[in-house]
């Protein structure tokens, strides 16, 4: 999801420190929270340390956190690298309150969070405010792919090791795919409001991939087990 406000535009791709602390902390706290969600709460850990001890927590922590920097961290840079290449403003800000909903709420079994947005001003034309909003769930889509296309051939191995990697690139899979689909809704302030508006056949398109992706990992049995 991207957020526009006014500030004086910039040009470049840049990061600053108060940026990278901001990303640091949402990205450690949403990991946190899916966490949590993946095994239906704090006694879903509980019962992961019981069963499998550290080597399963460690496991959970991985598969969140490469959950969270597919789905939530290259989703919100997408928007970010995009916007800066057409020479505007644009720095991820956390929100407190919705990185505090998402550690609540995954520890109760379930995931709902609202963590930031990359804050964008300058002067764009319609098209390149498609695009801005696009890249966003853009990629969401293109990682859902290929980690579907990956869990699916892994699934044919008897290796256990090779069924635990499946698993979990199914669940990240479905992760981005659900956070694509959530963001194509034309609704402000989600980036599908903006696509809908300038560029309809974009968004029916970006849509029908989205469908057309999840009916591939549901028939394909990539989603098996994944929430």
């Amino acid at each position: 999801m991207s957020q526009w406000v006014q500030v004086r535009p910039r040009g470049g791709l840049r990061f600053s420190a108060e940026e990278v602390r901001q990303i640091l902390v949402a990205v450690g706290a949403m990991t946190l929270a899916f966490m949590f969600a993946l095994v239906g709460g704090v006694l879903g850990v509980e019962g992961v340390l019981r069963d499998s001890g550290g080597v399963g927590i460690l496991i959970l922590l991985v598969a969140s956190f490469v959950a969270v920097v597919t789905a939530f961290l290259l989703h919100e840079l997408a928007h970010k690298v995009v916007a800066q290449r057409y020479g505007c403003f644009a720095e991820f800000r956390y929100s407190l309150m919705g990185l505090a909903i998402g550690v609540l709420t995954g520890a109760f079994g379930f995931l709902f969070a609202m963590p930031g947005a990359v804050m964008i001003s300058g002067h764009v034309d319609s098209r390149q405010s498609v695009r801005i909003s696009a890249a966003g769930p853009g990629t969401n889509l293109s990682i859902a792919g290929t980690f579907i296309a990956v869990s699916y051939f892994l699934g044919f191995s008897t290796l256990t090791f090779a069924d635990v990697v499946s698993f979990l690139m199914g669940s990240i899979a479905f992760v981005n795919l659900f956070l694509g689909f959530f963001n194509l809704l034309p609704f402000p302030p989600l980036d599908g409001s903006k696509i809908f508006a300038f560029n309809k056949p974009l968004w029916g398109a970006m849509l029908a991939a989205t469908a057309a992706l999840y009916f591939a990992g549901s028939s394909l049995g990539v989603f098996l087990g994944v929430f």
